[in-house]
C-alpha cells in the first residue's frame, strides 16, 4: 500500500514538473532550459549570405526562434519568426538557446591610455578633473598617466572591447581591421557615414584652467558654428562636482553669460548645445541643466564606474533619464573606468541597483550601449539594432535562462558566442567560427580558447598576444572581477 502511494506521487511529481516546464518553455523559449549547442549547415545558394537563427532582440520586441537574413553585402534583409522562404540556400548558423543583439558600441573611451593598468584606489576622491591631471587644490597629480600610442597597444585594447560583445567604438585613437573607429574616416570600416568629432577640452582649457564667474579660458574653444557643421560633435563637459566644473557647462550653453572678449580669441560663452552635441560625463550638470540638454535634443555619456572612482558621484542618472535624454555607456579609460562595456555594464548594474532603486530596467541599460549608443554619434540609420536595411554588426550572447536583455547586459568574455562586424565574423567560440570561417588565430580569453579573425590577417593575433605578455600589458579578460578594479561606489 505505501509503495502504491509513493508511485502515485512521484507519477503526479513528475507531471507537474512537465507542466512547469512546458510553461517555462512557452515563456522563456529554449533558454528556460539546458543550453542547445549551435549548428551550421553551409549553404549552395546565395555566396556569402548568411541565416541566423537565434533569440533576436529588435528595438521593440523579442523574437525567440527568431531568424535573421545577412546578406553578401552585409545588410540585414530580413528579421522575423521566419526568412527561410528569403535565403535561398544561405549558410545557416543555428543557435536556439543563443541571444542575437545588435554588436555593443562603446561611445566614449581615451584607448591610447590602454597600457596602464588600473592602480589599488587611494581613497582620494577629486572635484574637478584638472586637479588629478595637474596636481592643484592640494590634491596628488596622476603624472604616470601617459598616454602609449604604440599600434601594437591600441589593437591589444580593441581586442579588450571585442572579446565582450562590442563592434564599434570611439577611442581619440585606432587599430584597423578590429572594431570601427566612429571617430575616424579611415576606421569605419566601410561604414557609409561622416567621422564623430571628439573634443576632450572643447573649452580649450587643457593646462589646467578653471573658472567660476567668467569664460576665460583657451583662445579656441567650440563654437556654434563648429558643432553645427558636424555630424556628432562629443566633448568632455563639466567633469567634476563643484562650481569650476558647472561653469564649463554655463559657457557651453549660452550666449549672455560672457560677452567679453579676451585678446587673442576665446573668452566668451558658446552656445553649442543642439542635436549634433553629446556631452561626456556631464556630472555637475543641475536638473536646470538637463531640461536645457532635453528641451535641445543633445545627447550624453554615462561613465559611472570613472565617475565614481575619480570623483565619488556621477550624472544625476535619473532625472536625465527620467527627462528623456539620449543616454549611451562609455568605459572612459582603463586607469580609472572599465576595462571593456561589460564591466561598465556590471557598474551601471551595480549602481542601478544600490543606489538608484532599480529604476532603470535591463532594456533600458541594453539600450545605451546598442541604439541608443548608435544614436549620440548620429550613426543609428546604419547601426545600433537588428532592423532591415541596417549593417549586420551583431553579436551573439549565451543566454543563461531568464529575460534575455539581463543576460546581455551582465555578460562576460566568456559568455560572447560570436561577434560579426558588417557580416564578416571577427570573433568568437571555436567550434561556430571554424565551422564559418576556418583558419583564424587563437586568442586566450580568461583561459578559453576564442577565434580573432581581424580582415587580412592583420594584426597577428598569436604575435600581439607575444607581445602583450612581454610588455605585461592588462589583460584582455578576467574569469572573476579584473585585478584592481577602479570602485563603483558613491562617496560624499
Amino acid at each position: 500500500m505505501m509503495q502504491t502511494n509513493i508511485s502515485a506521487v512521484a507519477l503526479r511529481c513528475a507531471a507537474w514538473i512537465a507542466v512547469a516546464a512546458s510553461i517555462l518553455l512557452a515563456l522563456y523559449g529554449a533558454d528556460a532550459g539546458a543550453a542547445t549547442p549551435c549548428s551550421s549547415t553551409h549553404g549552395n545558394g546565395i555566396p556569402n549570405s548568411l541565416l541566423i537563427r537565434a533569440i533576436v532582440l529588435t528595438p521593440d520586441r523579442v523574437i525567440r526562434a527568431g531568424e535573421v537574413l545577412v546578406d553578401s553585402n552585409g545588410r540585414i534583409t530580413c528579421v522575423g519568426q521566419s526568412c527561410t522562404a528569403q535565403a535561398h540556400g544561405a549558410t545557416i548558423l543555428d543557435c536556439p538557446a543563443e541571444i542575437l543583439s545588435p554588436g555593443l558600441i562603446n561611445t566614449h573611451d581615451h584607448i591610447d591610455y590602454t597600457g596602464i593598468a588600473p592602480r589599488p584606489d587611494t581613497g582620494e576622491r577629486y572635484q574637478h578633473r584638472h586637479e588629478w591631471r595637474k596636481g592643484l587644490d592640494g590634491h596628488h597629480a596622476l603624472e604616470d598617466f601617459k598616454p602609449d600610442r604604440d599600434p601594437r597597444v591600441i589593437a591589444w585594447g580593441e581586442l579588450r572591447f571585442l572579446v565582450g560583445g562590442a563592434t564599434s567604438t570611439v577611442g581619440e585613437r585606432m587599430a584597423p581591421s578590429l572594431l570601427r573607429n566612429l571617430d575616424f574616416a579611415a576606421g569605419l570600416e566601410g561604414l557609409p557615414a561622416r567621422p564623430v568629432t571628439y573634443r576632450i577640452f572643447p573649452l580649450d582649457d587643457a593646462a589646467g584652467i578653471m573658472r567660476v564667474h567668467d569664460c576665460d579660458y583657451g583662445h579656441h574653444p567650440a563654437t556654434h558654428d563648429e558643432v553645427a557643421a558636424s555630424s556628432a560633435f562629443l566633448a568632455h563637459v563639466s567633469e567634476g562636482r563643484d562650481q569650476a566644473a558647472r561653469n564649463e557647462f554655463r559657457c557651453e550653453s549660452s550666449r549672455t553669460y560672457d560677452t567679453t572678449p579676451l585678446a587673442g580669441g576665446g573668452g566668451i560663452a558658446n552656445d553649442w548645445i543642439m542635436p549634433q552635441a553629446t556631452l561626456i560625463h556631464a556630472v555637475a550638470l543641475t536638473k536646470q541643466d538637463l531640461e536645457l540638454v532635453a528641451q535641445r535634443h543633445a545627447g550624453i555619456v554615462w561613465s559611472p564606474r570613472s565617475n565614481l572612482a575619480l570623483y565619488g558621484k556621477t550624472l544625476d542618472i535619473i532625472e536625465a533619464h527620467r527627462l528623456g535624454i539620449t543616454l549611451a555607456l562609455g568605459s572612459d579609460w582603463l586607469p580609472s573606468g572599465s576595462m571593456n562595456l561589460n564591466r561598465e555594464l556590471a557598474c551601471a548594474v551595480h549602481y542601478n541597483h544600490a543606489i538608484l532603486h532599480d529604476v532603470l530596467s535591463a532594456r533600458d541599460l541594453w539600450r545605451m550601449v546598442t541604439i541608443d549608443a548608435a544614436s549620440v554619434v548620429h550613426d543609428d540609420a546604419l547601426i545600433g539594432s537588428i532592423a532591415v536595411g541596417k549593417v549586420a554588426d551583431l553579436a551573439l550572447f549565451d543566454a543563461n535562462g531568464g529575460d534575455p536583455y539581463e543576460a546581455v547586459v551582465r555578460a562576460t568574455p566568456a559568455t560572447v558566442a560570436l561577434v560579426l562586424r558588417g557580416g564578416t565574423i571577427l570573433y568568437g567560440k571555436p567550434d561556430i567560427v571554424d565551422a564559418l570561417r576556418p583558419g583564424c588565430g587563437t586568442l586566450d580569453v580568461a583561459g578559453n580558447a576564442r577565434r580573432v579573425c581581424p580582415e587580412a590577417g592583420r594584426p597577428d593575433i598569436a604575435a600581439l598576444q607575444s607581445f602583450a605578455t612581454g610588455r605585461a600589458l592588462y589583460p584582455v579578460a578576467f574569469a572573476d572581477t579584473p585585478l584592481n578594479e577602479p570602485p563603483c561606489e558613491l562617496r560624499g
